[in-house]
């Protein structure tokens, strides 16, 4: 293309028929150009050049995805310390646990990406129900039970609130800065389609209820009651008992029944696990 334009510009340039020629080809090639470019847009679009208006969208939008990934950067790192600490206290038998989609997901924010961006507000809008149900673990057991962990073990009682809290602080945050105005008009600028939040909410208000509804069914019906019969038989009356998980599992020696229950009086508490033959 260079040659041709200086064929143009010299000699061949002031002979119209040549320029004629030079000029169609030149014309040519551009069109060659053109369809090469549409055809590489049109296997790869994130190839494509913006316009100055999107670009300035886009910028806009970068102070918002930033702070939602540092957010969960921030969450991430957290973890990993917190699962760094229980591998050093199991000693030999410790497993270190790495959760690799946290990071993955706040890198892809800090550089910009809005396709993150609009997956990450989905997973936030579908946990935030869950998350807030989470806390059933404060009403569920009894309130003598729960006064008694807190006083024998309050740090460890106050982590445990502290981390469910963390948790659904995180995802309103989320949610808030990638549902920003300069992110949804990067998004509209960018031709991404924006998805109706109130889909995954719903979707997450189904699961917390149903996951609900199926552990308080668990944990006050049958196989909990049996439990509690085998607690109690063992260990009398002077404690007080809550079963706070059953479940049951297959082995060679035939299938059984399984559950954990909280045993506990004013000297102390205690996990019993128990099991049984169906």
């Amino acid at each position: 293309m260079a040659s041709l334009q200086q064929a143009l510009s010299g000699q061949d340039g002031a002979d119209p028929v040549r320029r004629q020629v030079l000029e169609a080809e030149i014309a040519r090639r551009e069109h060659d150009d053109r369809e090469a470019a549409q055809r590489q847009y049109a296997a790869r679009p994130q190839d494509k050049p913006l316009d100055p208006a999107t670009a300035a969208l886009m910028q806009a939008a970068r102070p918002s995805l930033n702070k939602a990934g540092y957010a969960l950067l921030f969450c991430w790192a957290a973890l990993q310390t917190i699962y760094l600490i229980q591998f050093f206290r199991a000693g030999p038998r410790g497993v270190f646990l790495v959760e690799f989609s946290l990071l993955i997901l706040s890198i892809l924010l800090l550089r910009g990406s809005l396709r993150a961006a609009i997956v990450v507000r989905w997973i936030a809008a579908f946990c935030l129900v869950p998350a807030i149900l989470s806390f059933d673990y404060l009403i569920l057991p009894p309130l003598d039970l729960a006064l008694r962990q807190f006083a024998l073990a309050p740090l460890s009682s106050t982590v445990q609130l502290l981390q469910f809290v963390l948790h659904l602080l995180l995802l309103i945050y989320v949610y808030q800065w990638l549902g920003a105005a300069p992110v949804m008009a990067a998004c509209d600028a960018s031709g991404r389609k924006r998805r109706d939040m109130r889909i995954p909410a719903i979707l997450g208000l189904l699961l917390g209820i149903v996951t609900t509804v199926f552990l308080v069914k668990a944990l006050h019906g049958e196989v909990a009651a049996q439990a509690l019969a085998l607690a109690k038989q063992h260990y009398g009356s002077g404690y007080q008992y809550y079963v706070n998980a059953v479940g049951e599992f297959s082995s060679p020696q035939g299938d059984f029944y399984t559950a954990q229950i909280i045993v506990w009086n004013e000297q102390g508490i205690m996990q019993v696990p128990a099991r049984w033959p169906k």
